[in-house]
């Protein structure tokens, strides 16, 4: 059976998660968590809290999922040595490359390739499994069949319940190009969740387009078992520990086979704590109606009444409802399931009433809106107390003039340990089994229960109660350990790599992406690889057009390949590819497609290649030429050293879309390839539209970049751009652009 694993944010959420049933937690450390506004833990407390969890045979996984900068590679790999030799069961890394180094510098350690890396094809499963990685973590987009095909290849971790990100896993930019807060480094500040209009008939209007539903895949656990899913993930490390403890329940309940009954309570449970857009079922079974969230932003929780007359209450309205609240107890007031229009705490001193209750009126209140519980008070404090204990069952024997025994048994066995004392003969009152047993019926600070206590008494005894005490303690503090597991200490050892990246390149001239290479600016340009992004990978003509351009001015010639690419995506793919000189790819899969098929790489953007250690990885491993992330800085990438590209010019892709933005409503689609779309401070970001086994988008920032980078071979991203710009880019000109432009991370970098 699948494993649950839950999110823990804080110590609270880990006791919400450990006492509602959780098989594993994953949790992130101060440092290198790609969720930095968590509370937390620190490498000083993590071994108390994976000592508690295995006593009870739960499993902690520890994040140190962000990207790596050169100045933080002794501290990332010290970091990644203490969590495990604190009691880690596996870490979860976003960067491969830093991944397959740490395998094999220290190959007992067990990890776990993060969701950011973005498996979503057999081939980055292959390459997780060469690289040393146990269980990949898939994207959150791949879909049913392309899981069949994974978890026959590694284990499995797939989310079942939480936020979905509006990006492709690991290839948002948004928040970084927005502020200088990279997703990437667990700073996303999540401008996915604002407000924009789209140029589309029907989609005029502002409201929440990228914003996506929570995902809830608890009626489809069955399928996924049969896939061959090993883990089932809930997302939140930033939610609250109600909503972790009632996860837990819920998909607890599920795999334990519980009733009917048991389950609507667990499932509205869950709705109550956090619900955005009544849930979706995801990717992985196609994009359901569900999908986007885009009338009412946040947590809706669940319906419990509607709204009626004031009733004579000057400052109060009637919500008729079943639901009895309690004090503190947090509502929203919907109507039509697409606006929010108000709230309120219900309190105990508020009027009572018969079939339903009063909130305080505000102003937009209208009768028949729905009132939803969205803070349950009696929930949270129910998942506060719980506990989850260990039934022991406890047995003395106790003979005069010898040392005292204890066997303790239990799920684990037996256990005997013997005192440091005798017991005396008696001369007043004897030791009795019932002074046994109620010293050995309390479990001090310890989390087990005492199923059955007895005695065997030889003769008449006395034994001081402050030893026996002390005894008990000693007792119940070595089955703690004995459960708590002992984690062999793993010795700092030398990384290797110390010097650069160690490859060279002569021919770190212009490269181009671009979609069509028709454009005069290119007939007296310099470029030496041109690497074309089809708008539609179907159209054999579009794709002849440009192999026979690039032939006539001798270019390598180079295919794009998105991060975003499933199986069916492939296999049309690869057959495009005899006619090209190699693959520039976004995703780090293609290492393994390019090594199997014999095929030249060249490794983009979406490699997120971050630091020296990492770029010399990526060329031994077969990459032909490589491309920095385009979140360094000018400074970062010369201490970098040896040889990469670099994005210094053109447009920037912020975001790689998973779905359509339009809920696939095709029949009026006017199936353009740009649309635009515009926050409400009337900033236009394009929107590009193309086309592979299904329609795909992708977001541009709304100004070019023109990038402080001196390093490195020029990368330049023409996918959108106009021919003055191209022009302007490929020319000596001033790069003076009317819409203004920006530097991008080129120049501060990014946190």
């Amino acid at each position: 059976m699948a494993e649950i694993l839950a999110p823990a944010g804080d110590a609270s959420a880990y006791e919400a998660a450990l006492n509602s049933g959780a098989d594993a937690i994953y949790l992130g450390l101060t440092d290198f968590s790609a969720r930095k506004s968590a509370v937390n833990f620190s490498l000083e407390n993590l071994s108390e809290y994976t000592a508690r969890a295995h006593v009870f045979g739960v499993k902690i996984y520890v994040a140190l999922n962000t990207l790596v900068k050169d100045s933080e590679l002794e501290a990332f790999f010290e970091t990644a040595r203490a969590a495990w030799n604190a009691g880690a069961d596996a870490l979860i890394l976003q960067d491969v490359f830093l991944g397959r180094i740490l395998h094999r510098t220290y190959p007992e350690i067990v990890l776990h390739l993060s969701t950011q890396a973005g498996v979503c094809n057999e081939y980055g499963a292959k390459l997780a499994v060469r690289y040393g990685f146990s269980r990949v973590i898939l994207a959150r987009e791949t879909p049913i069949e392309d899981i069949k095909k994974i978890a026959r290849i590694v284990e499995t971790e797939v989310f079942v319940q939480g936020a979905l990100c509006t990006c492709f896993s690991g290839q948002c930019y948004f928040s970084s190009f927005a502020g200088g807060n990279s997703g990437n480094r667990g700073y996303c500040k999540q401008p996915c969740r604002k407000r924009y209009k789209i140029d589309r008939r029907g989609f005029e209007d502002y409201s929440y387009k990228l914003s996506l539903s929570d995902l809830c895949c608890g009626k489809d656990l069955d399928e996924l078992q049969r896939a061959g899913v090993s883990s089932f993930k809930i997302e939140g490390r930033m939610r609250s520990p109600a909503y972790v403890g009632s996860a837990v329940s819920y998909y607890r309940g599920l795999l334990d086979g519980r009733s009917e009954q048991a389950l609507s309570k667990a499932y509205s449970d869950l709705k109550r704590c956090f619900n955005r857009g009544n849930y979706t079922r995801g990717y992985a079974f196609g994009q359901d109606k569900n999908l986007l969230s885009d009338n009412i932003q946040g947590h809706i929780g669940e319906k419990v009444g509607v709204l009626t007359a004031m009733r004579g209450k000057d400052k109060y309205i009637f919500v008729k409802s079943s639901y009895s609240p309690a004090d503190g107890d947090g509502f929203k007031v919907i109507r039509k399931g697409r606006a929010e229009v108000g709230g309120g705490v219900w309190r105990k001193y508020y009027p009572s009433a018969r079939g339903g209750f009063y909130l305080l009126f505000q102003e937009g209140f209208q009768e028949g809106d729905d009132v939803c519980l969205t803070n349950d008070i009696r929930l949270s404090e129910d998942i506060a107390v719980r506990s989850r204990k260990i039934p022991l069952s406890v047995y003395g024997e106790i003979v005069k003039s010898e040392k005292p025994r204890v066997r303790i048994s239990g799920g684990f066995g037996e256990l005997v340990f013997s005192a440091d004392f005798v017991a005396d003969p008696a001369k007043n009152r004897s030791f009795t089994s019932q002074d046994f047993n109620d010293c050995f019926s309390k479990t001090d600070r310890f989390p087990f229960e005492i199923d059955t206590v007895s005695a065997k008494i030889d003769g008449d005894v006395f034994i001081v109660r402050s030893a026996l005490n002390a005894f008990r303690r000693e007792v119940f503090s070595s089955v703690y350990r004995h459960l708590a597991g002992n984690r062999e200490t793993v010795e700092k050892r030398g990384i290797g790599r110390e010097d650069g990246a160690g490859h060279v390149n002569d021919d770190l001239k212009i490269a181009v992406i671009d979609t069509d290479f028709k454009s005069p600016c290119y007939r007296t340009s310099k470029i030496c690889h041109a690497i074309f992004k089809p708008c539609d990978y179907n159209n054999l003509t579009e794709i002849s057009d440009f192999i026979r351009i690039a032939e006539y001015y001798a270019w390598r010639k180079w295919i794009y390949l998105p991060a975003f690419s499933i199986g069916e995506d492939l296999e049309r793919f690869l057959k495009l590819t005899e006619r090209f000189d190699g693959i520039y790819a976004e995703g780090v899969f293609a290492l393994e497609l390019c090594r199997e098929k014999g095929i030249p790489l060249f490794a983009g953007t979406g490699f997120n290649l971050f630091n020296r250690m990492s770029v010399a990885e990526a060329y031994e491993d077969g990459a032909g030429y490589v491309c920095l992330s385009k979140e360094l800085s000018g400074r970062e990438t010369e201490k970098i050293g040896g040889c990469f590209y670099v994005l210094k010019g053109g447009c920037v892709r912020l975001m790689d879309l998973g779905h359509c933005v339009f809920k696939k409503r095709c029949g009026d689609c006017d199936r353009r390839d740009r649309y635009f779309l515009t926050d409400e401070s009337g900033r236009r970001f394009p929107l590009r539209r193309y086309e592979n086994s299904c329609c795909r988008f992708e977001v541009y920032n709304n100004v070019p970049l023109v990038a402080d980078h001196e390093s490195g071979g020029t990368l330049y991203d023409f996918t959108i751009s106009d021919d003055k710009e191209k022009q302007i880019f490929l020319s000596d000109e001033v790069r003076d652009f009317a819409g203004g432009y920006t530097a991008g991370a080129s120049r501060k970098g990014i946190r």
